[in-house]
């Protein structure tokens, strides 16, 4: 007690009383343990809020999970693993997979089945950019971290593509967020051995790149609580690293950057009711720069 004591006892130097560097590191350490308290708090009450109020302001996509886009805003959905191709080689395939960001949630504008945003449109601005045609599928599963999406939607991906016939076929691997929701550690090594698994969906057409793309989930609006994203901030980057060591093995594998929010757009606009999802706009802002980013790289690698 009595060395506590003259931790937190004003030492006199040069004629003026000074506290001892312990006493600042102690009110630090102890200004963050409540902080972080606070924080894990907050994280509980909003895990309650947003099962019972805000998870069901906003639904995943329920039309076609597969089509072809053309140039100039042609758009079909019809299944593309049948019917004969302009080119003899096939052409390029453009497969999702992914959690909820996949399935569209926050997406849907109406009861009508319309198909998921984000795969639907970097297909579209990828076959603008390519001046042809993309044809694309989707497995989204909501609520899926990386270990699921290996046992169930890989599967079902595999079905889609059997068939088909395609000259250049990209995979684009949404994943993290719900890993991070449930804090799995062994993420690095399941996200690795996922990536390596996509590279065989399918015998017949060889898998040209596989882009990952990073996420901001310390951005969703829900999140935008003080202390909570002081300490999510720090964490949302780390998990990112994680994704990144994860790919480091592949030559062809990369993660494609979450872009800066337009000027003058507050990040509320892209944003659904459920404050955790893309909005319809949002989606669509997003896609246009993933489809960006994916030519760039697919036109650097035919350099």
């Amino acid at each position: 007690m009595a060395a506590l004591l003259r931790t937190f006892t004003p030492v006199r130097e040069h004629g003026r009383r000074s506290f001892r560097p312990s006493v600042v590191a102690s009110a630090c350490s102890c200004g963050f343990g409540i902080g972080a308290a606070v924080a894990v708090n907050q994280a509980l009450d909003l895990r309650k809020e947003w099962e019972t109020k805000n998870r069901a302001k906003a639904w995943a996509c329920q039309g076609p999970t597969e089509g072809c886009e053309q140039r100039w805003g042609v758009s079909a959905t019809s299944s593309f693993s049948t019917g004969a191709s302009e080119s003899e080689s096939g052409p390029v395939l453009l497969l999702f997979l992914g959690d909820s960001l996949v399935s569209g949630v926050g997406g849907q504008a109406s009861d009508a089945p319309e198909p998921a945003v984000l795969p639907r449109k970097v297909a579209a601005e990828l076959a603008d950019r390519l001046q042809g045609e993309v044809r694309w599928a989707s497995v989204g599963i909501t609520g899926a971290d990386v270990e699921r999406l290996e046992k169930e939607g890989l599967p079902r991906l595999r079905e889609k593509v059997a068939n088909c016939n395609a000259r250049k076929v990209v995979v684009v691997l949404v994943a993290g967020a719900n890993d991070l929701r449930k804090l799995r550690f062994s993420y690095r090594l399941r996200l690795r051995n996922l990536v390596d698994e996509l590279h065989h969906l399918t015998p017949d057409a060889q898998v040209g790149a596989v882009f990952v793309p990073a996420l901001a989930m310390a951005d969703a609006p829900m999140l935008q609580r003080w202390p909570l994203k002081f300490f999510l901030q720090p964490l949302c980057m780390l998990w990112e690293r994680e994704k990144r060591k994860a790919i480091n093995l592949f030559h062809d594998v990369e993660i494609l950057p979450f872009p800066a929010p337009p000027e003058g757009v507050e990040m509320e606009a892209l944003f659904s009711a459920d404050l955790m999802h893309p909005s319809i706009s949002g989606y669509e802002w997003w896609a246009k720069n993933m489809a960006e980013s994916i030519h760039r790289q697919l036109h650097l690698r035919a350099m």
